[in-house]
């Protein structure tokens, strides 16, 4: 029989084997356990297996300088059984991945449970680094709850940060290794440099109640809306009457409590099937999402006045004088489609008039950021010619063709774009126009 060597660092995991095995040595490396070895050959318990074997296997005469491995479960990664003269370099010894293998189909141990923490902060990830007895450890998030046996095996080999599935996204349950201290910003957004996504559906995430806040200022119908919202979502919450649309939008921020909060406009009809229950992606809590919207002049669908979820800190923090708000709030920006709700901007003339006019004007002058020229082209094309006989239909198409003629003309002129948020210059403007 073969010498065995027991190579790791918790004196619990050698008592364990050291009673089951009493002929079982220790050593503190690989190296050593060949060196304390009597028997040309060498069997090396590591930690995290739990070993179930008889020792029994005797090496032919044409293996005598291969290291041979035995099933841990499903993988080449537990006990091993190393000729005496096997010169083990670095990374074999780290990853448990020998280069002169042979694999022995005998299943003679199984993986140890990987240690399972609570991670909310970066130090919580720190602490678990620190604490924790297997070289693998599971982190939970207190946003996500678990749908998970705590059951997979990553081959020792594997070092990589794995994510599990939480929902749609993989954000949720990582398995992370201890030999590696991975940075703050790749913890506190689970975004992860080297990692694997596993399609594992692990947990399930617990949707967080964002605030809604409706922004309205002089819209004919933004009474009925805001009504009409309140029923269906009594925690909405309204801001009325501000001068400025950056200014309107700091107010509401001011009004929240969550990290994020749904933005509805004075105009909106929210849809029936939409519930402002959006998983937010770990990593994408500080960009801005907009949501689709129906126009109901032209029957075109894109983010025009659909429903906002925007970062409360972000907005806070925006720079008022940008001419679109909505993608200068972050470098974060979603197209969500899925369509939120009707822009029903058509109540009366100069309601009509003005809102063609601004979104042209900020299409035509091409100020919105990361916006495709061609699909821009077809929208402006769309908003100058149909849906005259929709009602004002012939106001937003008069505002549309002025707004673009004014896009146009002051493309790269900040502050002729800035006036298009000024609502009295844009009354000025329809009253000269119409």
């Amino acid at each position: 029989m073969y010498d065995i060597v027991y190579v790791g660092k918790n004196p619990k995991n050698y008592r364990i084997h050291k009673k089951r095995y009493p002929i079982m040595k220790r050593a503190s490396s690989i190296i050593e356990a060949q060196s304390i070895s009597l028997t040309n050959f060498v069997y090396i318990i590591f930690d995290g297996i739990t070993v179930d074997y008889d020792f029994s296997y005797k090496v032919d005469e044409y293996s005598q300088d291969k290291a041979h491995l035995f099933l841990n479960g499903e993988y080449y990664d537990g006990l091993v059984l190393l000729p005496k003269t096997y010169a083990v370099n670095k990374r074999e010894e780290s990853h448990r991945f020998w280069i002169n293998r042979k694999e022995i189909e005998i299943v003679a141990s199984k993986q140890t449970p990987y240690n399972k923490f609570e991670v909310a902060t970066y130090q919580d990830y720190l602490d678990a680094i620190k604490n924790s007895k297997t070289d693998f450890f599971y982190a939970v998030w207190p946003d996500v709850t678990p749908t998970f046996d705590f059951d997979y095996h990553v081959p020792y080999y594997d070092q990589f940060t794995h994510i599990f599935k939480n929902g749609d996204y993989h954000d949720g349950i990582c398995l992370f290794y201890t030999g590696e201290t991975l940075s703050q910003r790749e913890v506190d957004n689970r975004f992860f440099v080297k990692k694997k996504e596993v399609d594992i559906q692990a947990s399930v995430p617990k949707v967080p109640v964002y605030d809604i806040v409706f922004i309205s200022y002089q819209e004919p119908n933004a009474d009925d809306n805001y009504e009409k919202l309140l029923k269906r979502f009594p925690r909405a919450q309204r801001v009325h009457g501000v001068k400025g649309i950056h200014n309107a939008h700091k107010e509401a921020a001011k009004l929240c409590k969550t990290d994020l909060f749904y933005v509805v406009d004075g105009d909106a009809l929210i849809m029936d099937d939409f519930n402002f229950d959006y998983q937010v992606e770990a990593w994408n809590a500080d960009g801005v999402h907009v949501f689709r919207s129906k126009n109901p002049i032209n029957d075109l669908v894109y983010g025009y006045g659909g429903v906002k979820l925007l970062p409360r800190q972000q907005v806070l923090d925006m720079d008022v004088n940008s001419t679109d708000m909505t993608t200068s709030i972050s470098n974060k920006f979603k197209a969500i489609n899925q369509v939120s709700n009707l822009s029903a901007f058509n109540t009366a003339p100069f309601e009509t008039w003005k809102s063609a006019f601004r979104e042209c004007a900020k299409l035509s002058s091409k100020t919105i950021a990361r916006q495709n020229d061609a699909e821009t082209d077809e929208r402006l094309n769309i908003w100058c010619s149909e849906g005259a006989d929709r009602p004002y239909g012939e106001y937003a198409i008069a505002g549309a063709k002025a707004g673009t003629e004014y896009g146009t003309a002051n493309k790269g002129n900040a502050d002729a774009l800035r006036k298009i948020n000024d609502f009295d210059w844009l009354k000025e403007q329809f009253d000269g126009n119409t």
